[in-house]
């Protein structure tokens, strides 16, 4: 059950052009909590425009009361960040989100959580790497963070849970579903494992491509780092390395086979641009300044699996 304050912030960020920049300039308004919506309202110009709507109200408190009742016969918590349970990586992002939808448990260690992402059509190499780095992460008891995706997320649950590791699903949809479909007994496994599924999104809220870009963000504010197996140029998985590097978290990148290179595969690019590129090329891959190429680990063998989570550690 959401106390009176979130239950507050979370009806007010149902409304229609209200967002998480404007949800904060509003609880920063002195006296908030016990301020009336027309008093807020006056002193915010986005909310006093929300709330002119007819029935904007009244339309996401039951949005928020439709939440709270499946939250309830699902065992889900929705957390916002004044919450104590509320990630502590993910709070220190400048662009978290306010709520999150919450089911099972995260980390008892959260400044261990490492993510694990990439193509959802890995090479042979990749589907092995993503494999290897997983199950030497879940050794040393770090809790790994992906997307439930296929191909190498998928690899990267499944390896935790072969490991007895914590594992957490960032979904890109709300939590009354699971896609895609043939990953459901996977998500079923995270949570009986002791694992967590998560989402910024409500319930009923449907996967929709640009959500699974915001997704990509939470799972490199829940890690201290971002392990990227393989991605083509244009991947997917190259919006959770942007904001790893913007966050100033470490990306490591294993290094593409001989095999891989020799072939042409398209789904190292990436790969090859950030381990053997010039500095330009990164820049413009990434989209970040040159000095942010700092927190680039490169990972050539097993011998540097112990050097990432130690690098990992000290960021």
């Amino acid at each position: 059950m959401l106390n009176p304050l979130n239950q507050k912030l979370l009806t007010i960020l149902k409304l229609k052009g209200i967002g998480p920049v404007t949800l904060q300039k509003i609880l920063n308004i002195s006296g908030f909590a016990e301020a009336s919506l027309d008093d807020l309202a006056a002193l915010n110009s986005p909310l006093s425009k929300a709330i002119s709507v007819q029935n904007a109200w009244s339309n996401a408190q039951r949005a928020v009361d439709h939440d709270i009742s499946i939250a309830e016969k699902t065992n889900t918590r929705i957390l916002s960040i004044l919450d104590e349970e509320y990630p502590i990586l993910l709070k220190e992002t400048p662009d978290k989100p306010f709520f999150l939808y919450v089911q099972g448990q995260f980390s008892q260690d959260p400044l261990k959580s490492v993510a694990i992402i990439g193509t959802r059509e890995p090479t042979d190499h990749g589907a092995i790497m993503a494999e290897r780095i997983t199950s030497y992460m879940s050794s040393i008891n770090w809790s790994v963070v992906s997307g439930l995706a296929i191909g190498c997320d998928g690899l990267a649950h499944q390896s935790a849970l072969n490991n007895q590791g914590h594992t957490i699903a960032v979904l890109a949809h709300g939590l009354h579903t699971i896609a895609p479909k043939q990953h459901i007994k996977l998500a079923e496994q995270i949570l009986s494992s002791g694992g967590a599924l998560i989402s910024e999104y409500g319930f009923g809220v449907d996967p929709h491509p640009s959500h699974f870009i915001k997704r990509d963000r939470i799972q490199a504010g829940l890690s201290k780092g971002v392990v990227m197996i393989q991605s083509d140029s244009d991947g997917g998985s190259l919006h959770a390395a942007r904001a790893a590097i913007s966050y100033s978290r470490v990306l490591a990148i294993p290094l593409p086979t001989e095999k891989d290179l020799k072939n042409s595969e398209k789904k190292i690019q990436a790969n090859k641009i950030l381990c053997a590129g010039l500095p330009d090329e990164k820049v413009r891959l990434l989209d970040c300044p040159e000095d942010e190429l700092k927190h680039l680990f490169i990972i050539r063998n097993k011998e540097d699996y112990q050097t990432l989570a130690l690098k990992l550690l000290g960021n």
